[in-house]
């Protein structure tokens, strides 16, 4: 009997990649996404379930969880891939805008996995992947309420894995570096933080082709979903970033990130 993925965010770059990965290892996949009709002519398998979903609104996560299940009985994996990116000053940030951000990266991606427990709860078996980044094991200039959102989605996993883990339900973390992808912050300004603010989204907004696509990503996810491990945390395309970050000092650190976004203003 084929296995299941539910996946939110399935019309972005790492969702889109992943459904299509595990399609072809003949898994069912239950693509949402806020605007299903983004998604590609790969949706229209017959191994696919195309559901709408906002991640914001607790009616939609529901109705989507109970027409999953019928759709194809049970659901083996869910991965949270539902994210926007969100920065500029923490002076520029309105409250309201800190609460919409984490309304999808935190407090969404927390609504759909209560609403899943109950079901794997039942089975007895079930894996809750969740994407991170390596923002949510460093911070990052002027990405302050994204570095926020992931810092919370990495403590959520840390924690939930030990609630869960008796019921036999596995907990794991994606944590990927820099990809190509249509993922875009939007930024907020403010003037006493230039010239450094428009450095940094340049610098973010800037297409790298040097940086890989997101394949590599979507087959970690696949392993993250298939080892049978208990393990927690999976990195992909880092470039050395998180191992670097633990063995330099704090000042050689923000020494280096002041050199790779080229903050001028920098004491």
């Amino acid at each position: 009997m084929s296995k299941t993925l539910l996946i939110t965010g399935a019309a972005g770059t790492i969702g889109t990649t992943t459904a299509q990965y595990f399609l072809q290892q003949g898994w069912n996949v239950v693509a949402t996404a806020r605007n299903s009709d983004k998604l590609g002519t790969w949706a229209q398998s017959p191994n696919v379930a195309v559901l709408s979903l906002d991640v914001t609104n607790e009616q939609s996560v529901a109705s989507a969880v109970r027409e999953a299940e019928r759709s194809f009985g049970s659901i083996d994996v869910l991965l949270n891939c539902a994210g926007v990116g969100f920065g500029g000053p923490l002076e520029a940030t309105s409250t309201q805008q800190f609460e919409q951000h984490f309304q999808t990266n935190v407090f969404g991606l927390a609504r759909v996995i209560r609403t899943m427990l109950p079901l794997f709860r039942r089975q007895r078996h079930g894996t809750i992947i969740n994407m991170s980044s390596v923002s949510g094991r460093f911070g990052l200039p002027f990405l302050s309420p994204y570095n926020a959102g992931k810092f919370a989605v990495e403590g959520l996993s840390e924690s939930l894995r030990f609630e869960l883990r008796p019921l036999g339900i596995k907990v794991k973390l994606i944590e990927p570096g820099g990809i190509r992808s249509t993922f875009s912050p939007v930024f907020v300004r403010h003037e006493a933080y230039e010239p450094d603010l428009s450095a940094v989204i340049e610098r973010v907004r800037r297409p790298d082709p040097t940086l890989p696509g997101p394949e590599p990503v979507a087959k970690l996810i696949w392993r993250a979903a298939t080892d049978g491990s208990q393990r927690l945390r999976y990195k992909a395309v880092t470039k050395g970033a998180l191992a670097i970050n633990r063995i330099l000092s704090e000042e050689l650190w923000y020494r280096l990130i002041q050199k790779s976004f080229n903050l001028k203003k920098s004491k």
